[in-house]
């Protein structure tokens, strides 16, 4: 392999891992996510049990720090030349992901207080830049292949 060959492997076995981590992370987070979003949309968050939405406070938190981990990641990768314009859209659809990650969790106040509006807007900007991010992931697997 010549260094453009290596440089190439390394930033795709990089991207596979972001993918992965952050498919683990959602997967760690859905079970807690499910039934607060019921328990918000069913107007019954002051009956959620006290415990588990400290779990989950706690949980998100340590997620979105994943996230933020993942994102310097993507930042500090080395970038094959021909990839550069659609890695710049990956980090940006990635860093709008992570912050609206850190909003869903800023939402979730102590005591069973939710800032629900915050937390609704949270939602629809993590929907909308991890489908935008899926996009560009299969635009830049489409050139390394």
């Amino acid at each position: 392999m010549n260094k453009q060959q290596i440089k190439i492997a390394h930033y795709g076995t990089t991207i596979n891992d972001v993918v992965e981590q952050t498919q683990d992370n959602q997967e760690k987070m859905a079970p807690l996510f499910e039934p607060l979003r019921q328990a918000i949309d069913a107007g019954k968050l002051a009956d959620y049990d006290q415990d588990t939405y400290d779990d989950t406070r706690s949980v998100f938190r340590e997620g979105t720090d994943v996230y933020q981990k993942l994102l310097t990641q993507l930042q500090e990768v080395a970038v094959p030349a021909r990839l550069i314009g659609p890695h710049r859209t990956l980090i940006h659809n990635y860093a709008a992901f992570t912050a609206a990650c850190e909003a869903m969790t800023e939402s979730l106040k102590p005591d069973l207080e939710v800032d629900v509006a915050a937390f609704n807007a949270a939602e629809k900007a993590q929907d909308e830049a991890i489908q935008k991010f899926t996009k560009q992931i299969q635009k830049i697997s489409a050139v390394l292949q």
